[in-house]
């Protein structure tokens, strides 16, 4: 058996995953959106509905998770779009 020198290994084309590719990447981050739009709808009637103004911390919740989604998924993509046009 032959070992393979690490300076071969270097050269070698990187792995990108199928969730990780740019087309699946936007899907994810107008699907964060959507869901963004759809908690700030329900923090809205939320703050409309005394009745529900305890429950308020759902749509809450929803909103930041889908707000993180949102951003980390659009910072990814700027860098990638940075890192192909140098």
């Amino acid at each position: 058996m032959t070992e393979k020198s690490r300076s071969a290994l270097l050269f070698r084309k990187a792995f990108i995953p199928w969730y990780d590719t740019e087309p699946v990447m936007a899907l994810t981050l107008v699907f964060a959106v959507v869901v963004l739009l759809f908690s700030m709808a329900g923090i809205a009637a939320a703050l409309d509905t005394t009745d529900y103004h305890p429950y308020i911390w759902v749509p809450g919740t929803l909103g930041i998770l889908s707000l993180t989604i949102t951003l980390t998924s659009l910072v990814r993509l700027i860098r990638r779009g940075a890192s192909k046009s140098t």
